[in-house]
């Protein structure tokens, strides 16, 4: 596989600045909200707005990301909403009260939500695809260590004493990105060529999501609302869908779906990325409440995850071509639920932190092999409005894994160690005494096991899609069609 040329690999460094940023700030406030609802006054409840605005912001977004850029151009839109997360951030950082915040979280939702998806067209666009791969290696670390540094990076802010840095950090990251999106990044089509953009398909798929978003991510509040509310927004989802069939220039192109390839490939990212981004909250929950250490130590415990994806991500990148999707991803998902398995058989109050971090290395390995492979190569023959729209759906499938992922696993842990400490909750054992705390401490743990045995089924069903798939469509891409392009091609030459 051919190596990225200097300008194409400029182009993926930019990519990758707005796409750190957008994760960094999805991620990094979960740390400082207990201090938020300390200097706001504001209960718990209150205080999830702060991550919830910011969560539908971005799912209002990202579907329009592909009709935007078809109407206005890709790397204009992009540039706005690098424009306008950099002017939200500043906003969140200096707010004077809760609902300053809570607005100034959903403009920076709504500049985020464009720049995953648009940076990744723009990213595919500017390279051939048979190098793709390569593209994906660099402009796909922020998706996987963002949500793993997040954490890390706020906790180490908030050693500041003040939570303020937490939004201001991505100030200087927008800047960046910008300067290098005017000087690298390749121009937009001709105003020519510009699309209409699908008002009514808007109207209907933008709600919908919210509504379906809303029903996970919401805190407080009577369940039926909230169960309301996303069946609600389904309905309006599947309407969206059935009529987007029909459409020559729909504004999502759902029929991607209907791709063997495509369809395999974003169903393995949902049955992967749901229990694993989920499994992240238990890791806090056993260091702080269970061991009573800092957030500091959680943050160290998290590291090696990320380098571990960091570094199999681009061993993967190398071999994608050369092995093929299946067996790629396929190796990751073995490596990421055997290294879960362990965990969750060894897990005990006392385990050594070395262990663990070792453990987390392993997953975090084998996920640098699964997420990234998987969106590079489902969208490798994709091109133009195709392109756009598969970026926007993948970025899509990833966001609600992840919040169902996350709403999921903390209602099982929470419910199991209710049940097994005989209605106790998480919130009165982290105010309990450490002897409290030791008392149930092998209990709190055997739930946690439970949790991550549940997680790692889900993850199993990952596993099936990908080794179940047709020899000649594997999951993702077929080998055997790749080496004959390439054979093509040297032909060509």
């Amino acid at each position: 596989m051919s190596k990225l040329t200097r300008a194409e690999a400029r182009a993926a460094i930019v990519v990758a600045f707005g796409g750190l940023m957008a994760v960094l700030d999805a991620t990094i406030v979960a740390v400082a909200l207990p201090q938020l609802m300390v200097t706001f006054d504001a209960s718990l409840t209150s205080a999830q707005w702060i991550i919830t605005s910011y969560t539908l912001a971005v799912v209002a977004t990202m579907p329009l990301a592909a009709g935007l850029a078809a109407r206005w151009g890709a790397r204009r839109m992009y540039l706005g909403a690098l424009a306008g997360f950099a002017v939200a951030s500043a906003a969140a950082g200096a707010s004077g009260s809760l609902g300053w915040l809570i607005a100034a979280r959903a403009a920076q939702g709504l500049g985020g939500g464009l720049m995953t998806p648009l940076g990744m067209a723009i990213g595919f666009g500017a390279v051939a695809p048979e190098r793709r791969s390569r593209m994906m290696a660099i402009t796909g670390l922020p998706l996987l260590i963002g949500p793993i540094l997040g954490p890390i990076l706020g906790a180490l802010l908030l050693d500041t004493g003040s939570w303020r840095p937490s939004f201001f950090i991505t100030v200087p990251l927008a800047l960046l990105a910008t300067v290098g999106t005017l000087a690298w990044l390749p121009g937009d089509t001709a105003h020519g060529q510009r699309s209409r953009l699908d008002l009514l398909g808007a109207m209907l798929l933008v709600p919908g999501i919210v509504a379906v978003a809303y029903g996970i991510n919401a805190q407080g509040g009577p369940a039926w609302v909230r169960i309301a509310t996303a069946a609600f927004g389904a309905v309006l989802v599947a309407v969206f869908s059935a009529r987007a069939l029909t459409r020559p220039k729909p504004l999502l192109r759902i029929g991607l779906l209907r791709n063997p390839t495509f369809g395999r490939g974003a169903a393995v990212l949902a049955l992967y990325a749901a229990p694993y981004f989920g499994t992240v909250v238990l890791t806090p929950a056993y260091v702080q409440i269970l061991r009573s250490d800092s957030a500091s130590v959680t943050a160290a415990l998290m590291v090696p995850g990320a380098v571990g994806m960091g570094i199999s991500l681009q061993f993967a990148a190398r071999y994608l071509e050369r092995l093929g999707p299946r067996q790629v991803v396929g190796t990751g998902l073995g490596l990421a639920i055997g290294a879960g398995l362990v965990q969750a058989l060894i897990l005990r109050p006392d385990t050594p932190y070395l262990v663990l971090g070792l453990l987390a290395f392993l997953q975090g390995a084998g996920t640098g092999a699964i997420m990234m492979p998987t969106m590079s190569s489902s969208s490798r023959d994709l091109n133009g409005p195709d392109l756009a729209s598969a970026s926007a759906l993948l970025s899509l499938v990833s966001t609600i894994a992840n919040g169902m992922g996350t709403a999921a696993v903390s209602a099982l842990f929470t419910v199991l160690t209710s049940t097994m400490t005989g209605g106790g909750s998480l919130s009165a054992l982290a105010s309990a005494g450490a002897a409290d705390r030791a008392a149930d401490a092998a209990t709190i743990v055997d739930s946690q096991r439970l949790t991550q045995a549940a997680a790692l089924m889900v993850m199993s069903l990952a596993l099936a899609v990908c080794l179940r798939s047709p020899r000649r469509t594997l999951v993702i891409l077929d080998q055997q069609n790749s080496s004959a392009k390439a054979g093509q091609r040297h032909d060509h030459h």
